[in-house]
């Protein structure tokens, strides 16, 4: 079989799903974002890029494990499957778990979860979701913070990207300047 750019898997699995915006965009946005910022900061690695694409195809979508492994590698598929929340479990502690983890992920996992919180948390000041109070993204950044400061050794150009987008929307959110 052909081996399927993990763009192409992306697209196709996170159809019909659209962020929680009010512009309601395409999901795959998200993913496509979060590969970019990387190349931004230099990362070139195939294998990074693809689990950057796939990172939330787990969790969000019906995707069998087994389709990125054949698709792509073995270390895509551990690179997304470190990334990838335990839905079993409920939100607060799916949330808890992902803090705690951090310290823990590879060093292409965090590069990925480092990216993509810029995104998310960068989404807040171009797209927040309609129905989020000014508190429920004040505890968004806090939390995503958490995670961000948990994080074993992220490079340090990506690092201060994400404090200064944390840093913007906190201003935003609570009329101040984060210490």
């Amino acid at each position: 079989m052909d081996e399927i750019p993990a763009f192409e898997l992306a697209a196709h699995w996170h159809k019909g799903q659209v962020r929680k915006g009010l512009n309601a965009e395409p999901f795959v946005s998200h993913p496509l974002r979060v590969a970019r910022l990387l190349i931004q900061f230099g990362v070139y690695d195939q294998d990074i890029l693809d689990a950057a694409l796939l990172h939330d195809i787990l969790e969000d979508t019906d995707c069998p494990e087994i389709l990125i492994q054949q698709q792509l590698s073995r270390k895509v598929l551990r690179i997304v499957k470190e990334l990838t929340d335990d839905k079993t479990l409920l939100k607060s502690a799916r949330k808890q778990h992902q803090v705690e983890r951090a310290s823990l992920l590879s060093p292409e996992a965090t590069l990925i979860r480092l990216a993509d919180k810029i995104d998310n948390v960068g989404s807040l000041l171009n797209d927040p979701p309609e129905t989020w109070s000014w508190q429920r993204q004040r505890d968004y950044v806090a939390w995503a913070n958490r995670v961000v400061k948990n994080l074993n050794a992220p490079p340090a150009e990506l690092l201060q990207s994400y404090q200064q987008v944390q840093a913007q929307v906190w201003e935003r959110v609570t009329g101040q300047i984060p210490l």
